[in-house]
C-alpha cells in the first residue's frame, strides 16, 4: 500500500508538536512546516495526500498559498487551522482554494474527531488521485481519436455522442447529417444514415464494412462518442 502523507503548516512551534505527538502512532506520515516556503519545499520533496494550514502566518498569507497548491497539486486536500475564522475568511477559502474542512484552534485531541477528519481527507486525496489518472487518460485517448480524424481527412465522418446525436461532421456531409440532428434509427437499437442507407445496431459498437465504413467507439468518464468514417466511395 502506498504510504500517505499529510502536512501541517502553522508558525506555531507549539501546535505543530502537540500534533507530532498526538498523531505520532497513525498510518500515514505526517510532515510539518513552520511558513509556506517551508511548506513548499516539502510539497517538492515528499507526495502529500492533505494540507492543512493555518491562515494567519508571516510571508505568504494561508489563502494565496492553498491557492498554489490547488493549482499545481489539484488532488492534494486542503483543510484550513485557525484561531482567527471569520466571514470573509471563510468566503475567500471557499470560493479561491475549495478546502475540504475548517478546523478551529484550539484543536479537541482528547476525542478521534481529528483524526476522523484526516482519514477521510486521505480517503478523498485518494479518490482525486484516481479521479485525475482517469482524465488523463481520457485525455491521451480521446487525442489519438481526434488525431484519427485530422489524419484521415479524405474520409468523410460522423461524429455521435451517446444520445447518438451528430457532435461534429465533415464538410463534405455537413449539409446531409448537420451538426445537432439524431441519426437513432427509430428502433431504437441502432444508427442510421439515412443518405448511404447504412444501419449500424448497436452489437457492433467496434465495426467496419471496409468497402463502406468504419466505426470506432471511445468510451468516456461519463459519456462515449462513436466515429463513423465512411470510404472514399460511399
Amino acid at each position: 500500500m502506498t504510504p500517505q502523507n499529510i502536512l501541517f503548516v502553522d508558525d506555531s512551534p507549539m501546535v505543530l508538536s502537540l500534533l507530532e505527538r498526538t498523531l505520532t502512532q497513525e498510518a500515514f506520515t505526517l510532515h510539518t512546516a513552520h511558513t509556506p516556503k517551508e511548506a513548499l519545499q516539502v510539497l517538492e520533496q515528499h507526495p502529500i495526500d492533505v494540507v492543512v494550514s493555518d491562515l494567519l502566518m508571516p510571508g505568504l498569507d494561508g489563502i494565496t498559498f492553498l491557492r498554489m497548491i490547488k493549482k499545481d497539486y489539484p488532488h492534494i486536500v486542503r483543510i484550513i487551522l485557525s484561531g482567527h475564522l471569520h466571514t470573509q475568511s471563510i468566503l475567500s477559502a471557499i470560493n479561491q482554494v475549495g478546502v475540504f474542512r475548517f478546523l478551529t484552534k484550539p484543536l479537541e485531541l482528547d476525542d478521534d474527531t481529528l483524526k476522523k477528519i484526516l482519514y477521510e481527507a486521505l480517503d478523498q486525496a485518494k479518490l482525486n488521485r484516481n479521479n485525475l489518472d482517469a482524465d488523463q487518460n481520457v485525455a491521451s485517448d480521446l487525442s489519438v481519436f481526434i488525431d484519427s480524424i485530422l489524419n484521415a481527412p479524405y474520409r468523410p465522418y460522423v461524429l455521435l455522442n451517446e444520445q447518438d446525436i451528430v457532435t461534429a461532421v465533415h464538410i463534405a456531409l455537413a449539409e446531409l447529417y448537420p451538426v445537432g440532428c439524431s441519426l437513432r434509427h427509430p428502433d431504437g437499437e441502432g444508427i442510421q444514415l439515412t443518405t448511404h442507407s447504412l444501419y449500424i445496431p448497436y452489437e457492433e459498437s467496434e465495426s467496419s464494412d471496409p468497402d463502406l465504413y468504419t466505426l470506432d467507439t471511445l468510451t468516456l468518464s461519463h459519456s462515449s462518442l462513436r466515429l463513423i468514417r465512411l470510404s472514399e466511395i460511399a
